[in-house]
């Protein structure tokens, strides 16, 4: 199913978090008022960044070397085209977008370059106050580390403070109890946090089921005691 929306209310932290949960093929196209892209995605990852004059344009080629033929692209190439493409598209804030799923057909040959977990924590130390109270507004919330995280923490090239972020988070501290322990000021946490949840590297710890009364370590020794005299 396409995913489509506007810019103003989904950012590409947003939109790039669900098509990296995904790992899919596809196509995003972005239009502004006066720019065209269409941003190529191999399991999940940005291969290739394509202005075009015509959205129609961008869906007469299934392949994607037909799509490099017509551009005059080198598959060489790729990376240094991609790096200096993606800040112009990263600069569009307002707009509508699109992504198709499964509708180009790559070759083996085509690598990814730039994982999609290092783009979305440097978007996310860029977002504003307004963002990330949209995911981090109760200061009392608790995370802890998804099972792979070392695994995604190399690929999205984290800060020095970013790692020390992610170093407190146990599953046990609140938001408010690493601001207080690391000194750092509130943005800075919640940006990083915005970005840990988008990459995948935390979660929302699970609250620990509670019987409907609680019971001291005596009581319960007590009743453990009754029934096994019984």
């Amino acid at each position: 199913m396409a995913l489509t929306g506007q810019l103003e209310v989904f950012n590409f932290v947003d939109i790039f978090q669900i098509i990296r949960k995904d790992k899919k093929d596809g196509i995003l196209v972005v239009e502004s008022d006066d720019k065209k892209f269409a941003v190529y995605f191999k399991d999940g990852n940005i291969v290739y960044i394509r202005e075009v004059k015509k959205v129609f344009y961008i869906y007469l080629d299934i392949e994607f070397e037909a799509v490099l033929k017509k551009e005059g692209v080198k598959k060489e190439d790729l990376y240094r085209l991609l790096v200096g493409k993606l800040p112009v598209l990263l600069a569009v804030k307002k707009g509508k977008f699109s992504f198709t799923p499964g509708f180009i057909k790559y070759s083996d040959d085509i690598d990814v370059y730039v994982p999609l977990e290092k783009i979305i924590m440097f978007l996310s130390r860029q977002l504003t106050p307004q963002e990330v109270e949209r995911k981090i507004s109760d200061e009392k919330l608790v995370y802890e580390k998804a099972e792979n995280w070392e695994e995604l923490a190399e690929k999205a090239y984290l800060t020095e403070k970013e790692k020390q972020i992610l170093e407190a988070i146990d599953g046990k501290k609140t938001v408010e109890d690493i601001k207080n322990e690391l000194g750092i000021d509130d943005l800075t946490l919640k940006r990083a946090l915005y970005g840990f949840l988008a990459v995948g590297l935390i979660k929302r710890a699970k609250k620990k089921k509670k019987l409907g009364f609680d019971l001291t370590k005596g009581l319960l020794k007590k009743i453990i005691g009754v029934i096994k005299g019984l």
